[in-house]
């Protein structure tokens, strides 16, 4: 049971199925019960039923599902996702199922690596593989039985999974880095320059000088109001 991290004061569900031996789920419960002590709980629960059953969103640091010895339960999508729904933030799934070596067109027995990606799915993160052993004379039986599937390539896996730190729906502050925006201030103003020209609504109105750019020579010239054409902006010289 130590592979399992299940201590005092825990919350356990163990799920089987009609494969189960009845004793071996017997003895399970009872060392699980040992375990997790009078301030912990053991919930025993059938897989048929699962998806009925009252249990809040949750309930359990622990589920072990098909890890009754003898048993060869195999766990549907919807099944896992109710296992993920059950489990409180943190806790684990552990599952044992049979699965196939070959590459099959079959929707009984998955691969395992079809059924990691089935956990994964579900919701549950660090979904691995913890072991692979043949399957028992008597486990080969009960999927020949219970499942109506025969095959020369089963395997035994263990595989478990985690439910993340938070439940669906969930909110959370996020801190955000803010760069601030560098100033949009204009740059000042040179006082030299500002001495120099200035214009006003006396300058408007000013008939006195203007500058006119001269078309041969490049340079300006001054002239009367009456020798500039109409286009001309009004630009007062002054004296620096």
């Amino acid at each position: 049971m130590g592979e399992y991290g299940i201590s005092a004061g825990q919350l356990v569900a163990v799920v089987w199925d009609k494969s189960s031996p009845v004793e071996a789920l017997k003895d399970l419960v009872n060392k699980l019960q040992g375990l997790t002590g009078t301030e912990g709980h053991v919930s025993v629960e059938n897989i048929s039923q699962l998806l009925q059953s009252a249990h809040k969103d949750s309930s359990f640091d622990i589920i072990l599902s098909g890890i009754v010895p003898g048993s060869t339960a195999v766990h549907s999508a919807e099944v896992l996702a109710e296992m993920a729904r059950i489990l409180r933030p943190g806790g684990c799934l552990f599952l044992k199922e049979p699965v196939e070596t070959d590459v099959v067109n079959n929707s009984t027995v998955k691969t395992a690596s079809k059924l990691c990606s089935a956990l994964t799915l579900s919701g549950l993160v660090e979904v691995k593989e913890l072991q692979r052993e043949p399957l028992r004379p008597e486990e080969v039986q009960s999927v020949q039985e219970h499942l109506s599937y025969n095959s020369d390539s089963l395997l035994s896996v263990h595989i478990t999974g985690k439910k993340p730190n938070f439940e669906v729906g969930s909110s959370s502050q996020l801190k955000l880095s803010v760069t601030k925006k560098p100033s949009s201030e204009k740059p000042a103003l040179d006082p030299a320059a500002a001495k120099l020209w200035t214009l006003s609504a006396n300058d408007m109105e000013d008939e006195g000088m203007y500058l006119w750019p001269c078309g041969r020579t490049g340079e300006g010239e001054i002239r009367g109001q009456e020798e500039l054409p109409a286009q001309v902006s009004l630009w007062k010289l002054l004296p620096g």
